[in-house]
Formats: C-alpha cells, sequence, structure tokens
C-alpha cells in the first residue's frame, strides 16, 4: 500500500518545479517550517508519525509532540 503524499506550499520549494514523490522529503521540507506550515489535521498527524524518521532538532520533535497532544486534547 502506498504512502499518502502531502501536499508541499508553493512557498517551500524554492529548490524544484514540483515536489518529489517521497513521503519524509516532503514531511522534513514541512516539519523545517513547522508550526508556520503543516497545521492540517492530516499532516500533523504525519508529522507525528513519523517524527522520529525526520532527523529534526530536539525541539522540533517536542513542538510537533505539543500541537499534536493539543489536537488530541480537542478531539
Amino acid at each position: 500500500m502506498a504512502k499518502p503524499l502531502v501536499e508541499v506550499p508553493r512557498e517551500l520549494l524554492w529548490d524544484y518545479e514540483e515536489p518529489p514523490e517521497d513521503l519524509l522529503w516532503r514531511l522534513r521540507r514541512i516539519a523545517e517550517f513547522f508550526p508556520r506550515h503543516g497545521l492540517t489535521r492530516e499532516t500533523l498527524d504525519l508529522l507525528f508519525a513519523h517524527r522520529h524518521e525526520l532527523r529534526l532538532e530536539p525541539g522540533q520533535v517536542r513542538l510537533i509532540e505539543e500541537y499534536h497532544r493539543a489536537w488530541e486534547a480537542k478531539a
């Protein structure tokens, strides 16, 4: 089963005409600009699920975890 692809905002594609068909690349690019980008529920769920695979700074991982906890608390 293919992994779902997340939409990458145009302003994050300065070095690509179109984003690669690689979910982790797309998530990593969005995570670099989180929380300015990536605040849809679907994108946040994917960022959370793959947070340890994305090679992010520890503070960025914690920020994604906090936003995810907040979404879960609202649900």
